[in-house]
């Protein structure tokens, strides 16, 4: 059963990314990537996690406007018996990613300075 879900999650990413590159009309779209994608047991539902380089709200706005084509594209190429309900959500695990490592970046830094005028008083 796991598999199955896997490989669902699997051919609606490779789907999504074919759809998003050559048959969306929207006035340009950032360039994306599909991060995860979460599907409701009953594969009704289907909710995709992506990450934009620049404009991540802008561009994610662009992209749920056009969620219905999106849907109906999908439908045309899998073969479920339900195609799920799409969501886009925002994953900005790299930005509170690059957020923290500049905290502890931060705090290295003013311990090596700490460090070093400590041991000038020496």
């Amino acid at each position: 059963m796991a598999n199955n879900v896997e490989r669902i999650k699997a051919t609606i990413a490779k789907n999504i990314r074919e759809i998003a590159q050559y048959e969306l009309n929207v006035e340009k779209i950032d360039f994306m990537t599909i991060t995860d994608i979460e599907v409701s047991s009953d594969h009704s539902y289907a909710k995709v996690f992506v990450s934009f380089f620049t404009n991540p709200e802008k561009n994610l706005e662009k992209l749920n406007k056009v969620k219905g084509f999106v849907r109906s594209a999908l439908a045309k190429r899998i073969k479920l018996r339900r195609v799920p309900e799409i969501s886009f959500v925002l994953d900005d695990t790299y930005f509170k990613e690059k957020r923290l490592n500049d905290l502890l970046n931060k705090e290295s830094d003013e311990l090596s300075k700490m460090k070093s005028e400590n041991n000038k008083e020496d």
